[in-house]
């Protein structure tokens, strides 16, 4: 729902941190979430909060429909659509039986990763999803 978008955003660039720069990151340098491959368009290392926020609405909140879905799924789908991506999120949720189920599908799809990612960022997908699970 549209109202849980701005608790979701404050959550979401907690989870995100500022500034990333990770050599086995696919997405390579980020700012509040935000990759520069995948917003070539964007001059991602002079982005402001509030133009990332704009992306996230636009991009993530809205195209997966979080304003159809009741809280706390809105705030989960719009979390975890920008760790795996919109269509894997919303694959997941569409072949979920709930909440917890949601929840392990994505704990799944971590654990069974190329093993290069897994070392590197297995525990910090883990403490995400841990987050999330306590911000709801």
């Amino acid at each position: 729902m549209r109202e849980n978008f701005e608790k979701s955003i404050a959550l979401l660039f907690r989870l995100e941190g500022l500034e990333s720069d990770d050599k086995n990151d696919l997405g390579g340098f980020t700012r509040y979430g935000i990759s520069q491959k995948y917003h070539p368009d964007v001059n991602v290392p002079k982005l402001t909060k509030e133009q990332a926020k704009q992306i996230y609405f636009g991009e993530y909140w809205v195209a997966m429909g979080c304003d159809n879905l009741e809280y706390p799924m809105d705030m989960v789908m719009f979390i975890q659509g920008v760790n795996l991506g919109t269509y894997r999120a919303i694959s997941f949720l569409d072949n979920s039986k709930g909440l917890l189920d949601f929840f392990m599908l994505n704990l799944n799809h971590y654990c069974t990763r190329p093993e290069i990612q897994r070392k590197v960022f297995l525990t910090g997908w883990c403490n995400r999803l841990i987050k999330l699970w306590r911000e709801l």
